[in-house]
């Protein structure tokens, strides 16, 4: 079976590493901080990497969390264009 990644949680993802917050990243999408941490620990679990530090002062990227952002960014960006019919950029 093929392993795929799930758009909200890639979003998700790219919050977080923006916000440096689980609560401010669920308050800007209108769920719970739960919620977001949930979708983190699934995309860890699927990436078979620690993507964050979690401590109850901060959120940081791993060095494996770094790596995948910019790759996350692209992904959402191929996404937004596929969605909105722009050419490639």
């Amino acid at each position: 079976m093929t392993a795929t990644l799930d758009i909200a949680t890639i979003k998700a993802f790219l919050l977080v590493a923006d916000l440096q917050s689980f609560t401010r990243t669920a308050e800007a999408l209108g769920t719970t901080q739960a919620a977001v941490s949930l979708k983190l620990q699934r995309l860890e679990t699927l990436l078979g990497k620690r993507l964050v530090e979690r401590s109850p002062r901060a959120v940081r990227l791993t060095a494996d969390g770094a790596s995948f952002l910019e790759r996350a960014r692209v992904l959402i960006a191929a996404h937004d264009r596929a969605l909105s019919g722009e050419a490639p950029a």
